[in-house]
């Protein structure tokens, strides 16, 4: 499975994701998206009729759920943006459609506020308060986020393992191994660099 954290385009058209996703298919079958803060509406309807998007929707794949959270908190007039509130709404609709999972992925643009992962240059903590708090209510085995290129790297909250998986066009990816054939399931989170 090929999960992709948003930020597919800068500020692009909805066609400009089609051959991202029509390279990532030659890899695996199973892609899943969300938009992030430099793609635009239109793209997050593209990822629609392409049948990856997972904002505020999960799925199981072989015992393993993941559910999706896209854009960002609000920031900065222009970005895929949304309120706090919102955020908050799509995480439990997607969420609850992961019941029947053994393992429970959160596939978000977004970190969750006040991590390792969510600080830019600056210094300033720029993540999401609704993800963190979900985080801390439902204990999903991994978070994966992207936004802040230079917040990769890994992190946790409680049991939770949160990867920030960096800027892909500059090589940097994750991989997310779990082992579901018990009734507890093991879950290896490594970063790399193409």
């Amino acid at each position: 499975m090929i999960l992709l954290a948003g930020d597919l385009t800068h500020f692009g058209s909805g066609r400009d994701v089609d051959p991202l996703i029509e390279r990532c298919r030659e890899k695996s079958p199973i892609v899943y998206a969300v938009a992030g803060n430099c793609d635009t509406k239109e793209v997050a309807l593209r990822l629609d009729e392409l049948g990856v998007n997972l904002a505020a929707r999960g799925t199981v794949v072989n015992g393993v759920g993941v559910h999706g959270l896209p854009g960002i908190p609000h920031w900065r007039p222009g970005m895929y943006q949304f309120s706090e509130d919102q955020l908050r709404d799509m995480l439990e609709q997607g969420w609850t459609q992961l019941e029947s999972a053994s393992c429970r992925i959160t596939l978000a643009h977004a970190p969750p506020r006040n991590c390792a992962v969510d600080r830019v240059y600056w210094g300033c903590h720029v993540g999401s308060v609704a993800l963190r708090e979900f985080i801390q209510r439902n204990q999903p085995a991994v978070v994966i986020c992207g936004h802040i290129h230079e917040g990769r790297g890994l992190a946790s909250e409680g049991s939770t393992q949160i990867v920030n998986c960096g800027h892909g066009s500059s090589g940097f990816y994750a991989t997310i191994t779990v082992e579901t054939s018990s009734d507890c399931p093991s879950i290896q989170v490594a970063l790399h660099e193409a």
